[in-house]
């Protein structure tokens, strides 16, 4: 199938009034070529119907007499004529009595020739033309009073008006195609103006879509697309005030937001370490009583910086979560990320008798990310992935580009497995800190990578099946560097 070629707007305005110019100008320049022709035509045969008006003056009466020797001597004289070819007198049978080539075997023989034939039979002047010999025919009935003696014909050569019309012909073709090209540049012009505002337009509307929303088109015209023009600044003005607006309330929304997290943080945090300090209160009223206890003292040792380490653990995803590290973000092959990331998983898959299957599409685009934050995540969850598996089982970890209401493009990692599967329940919480289900997790690993997901722009989206497996969706948008945004919590 052959590609469609993509004219742009200028383009097409001037190939369709270049060809209607084009047709135009080559319809005027044949029916001038022809009109000039038939003119040409026209003289050649006027003057050949005055030569044989005249050479009939000097027929008519030896061919009354049957003057063989004076028809002879005119139809000879006919050699003077310029540009004939042939001279002939025949009688009224039709038989030729005067050739001027005067060759014996013509005498008294009849035309076969279609000319020939039609002369004979006419009763009125006759002008053809023999286009194959290149001869314009002309032939005349001599009539005296009512009788019909004979007839005259002769042979015009028209070579020389061919040659004439020729160089008619390659003049007003070179005149054409003088004129053809000044009419292109004049088109070319008026298309510019025509569509040099409508390219101003896209180019402004290109600007505003990749997010520079100070761009204007500051067009001066009183006509309609000058109007357009204006309302399009108006346009893009209303959209960058808006814009300030809205993000005024994303502000206030993020706000809110790390403020509700910030209440659930604390008492969730408030629950975890209460455990842990219970631990170690405990170990220490009893440590006066047996610290002559070398067994008490070495489990009290280890109960101690065990819980003092689980502490310190949710003090750290405490912290990524309220305050994440400052995003460094460049162009990424996400293809890479999660082959790093199944290279370094593949051991301990193994160890548990876990496949980690890799469906990675080729030539996805580079995107702007964080690769360490991005890693993160996508560690996170395939690690989620092969805890949630007892026994023998399967992750399966894919990429692709897919796009969303017909214009955002977004690539999507998917992480499969065939874990226990998620209740239902669960699946609504899976994303609020400190909720886990598992029996030493600290429940902020998938908050702190559906944070990171959201600053990127992009969502997770979770499915799962109880008993058999559960499916995460990380979707991350492709975008223009300019457009990209990730940005750190206030």
């Amino acid at each position: 199938m052959v590609p469609r070629i993509k004219l742009g707007l200028k383009l097409r305005v001037f190939l369709s009034v270049a060809l209607f110019y084009l047709a135009a100008l080559g319809t005027l320049t044949y029916l001038t070529i022809r009109s000039q022709k038939n003119l040409l035509l026209e003289q050649m045969g006027d003057r050949a119907r005055t030569a044989i008006n005249l050479m009939e003056l000097s027929v008519a009466p030896p061919l009354y007499k049957w003057d063989i020797r004076t028809l002879r001597i005119v139809v000879v004289e006919a050699k003077s004529l310029r540009g004939v070819e042939y001279a002939y007198v025949f009688n009224a049978e039709g038989r030729i009595v005067a050739d001027f080539h005067e060759m014996e075997e013509e005498l008294f023989s009849v035309f076969t020739d279609e000319f020939g034939q039609r002369a004979i039979k006419s009763d009125e002047t006759l002008v053809d033309v023999d286009h194959k010999k290149g001869i314009l025919d002309v032939s005349k009935p001599v009539i005296l009073g009512h009788e019909k003696l004979g007839g005259i014909r002769l042979g015009f050569d028209l070579k020389p008006m061919f040659d004439e019309m020729k160089q008619v012909t390659v003049k007003a073709l070179l005149i054409a195609a003088g004129i053809f090209l000044l009419g292109l540049l004049v088109i070319f012009g008026i298309a510019s103006r025509m569509t040099s505002p409508i390219e101003q337009l896209t180019v402004a509307a290109k600007h505003i879509e990749a997010g520079d929303l100070q761009y204007r088109v500051s067009l001066k015209r009183s006509d309609e697309i000058g109007s357009l023009a204006s309302a399009f600044d108006q346009m893009a003005e209303r959209i960058m005030h808006r814009e300030g607006e809205l993000k005024q309330s994303q502000d206030l929304i993020r706000r809110a937001d790390r403020l509700s997290s910030l209440g659930m943080l604390t008492a969730g945090l408030a629950h975890e370490i209460r455990n842990p300090l219970v631990a170690i209160r405990t170990f220490t009223q009893l440590l006066p009583e047996r610290y002559q206890d070398p067994e008490f003292r070495n489990s009290f040792q280890a109960v101690a910086l065990k819980e003092v380490d689980r502490i310190c653990s949710l003090i750290n995803d405490l912290l990524n979560f309220a305050r994440p590290s400052t995003p460094n973000v460049s162009a990424e092959d996400i293809n890479e990320i999660v082959e790093g990331i199944v290279r370094i998983l593949e051991t301990e898959a193994r160890e548990k008798e876990v496949q980690i299957y890799r469906r990675l599409a080729s030539s996805l685009p580079k995107i702007f990310i964080d690769k360490e934050q991005i890693k993160q995540v996508s560690m996170n969850i395939i690690l989620n992935a092969l805890q949630s598996i007892e026994g023998r089982g399967v992750v399966e970890v894919s990429t692709r580009l897919f796009t969303k209401n017909h214009s955002d493009q977004y690539i999507q990692i998917e992480i499969r497995d065939s874990g226990a599967g998620i209740p239902g329940g669960d699946l609504e919480n899976i994303f609020n800190p400190f909720f886990t289900t598992k029996k030493d997790g600290g429940g902020l690993g998938l908050s702190i990578s559906h944070q990171i997901v959201q600053e990127h722009g992009g969502y997770i989206v979770v499915e799962s099946q109880v008993g058999k497996g559960a499916t995460f969706f990380l979707n991350l948008p492709v975008r223009p560097p300019n457009q990209q945004e990730v940005k750190d919590h206030p």
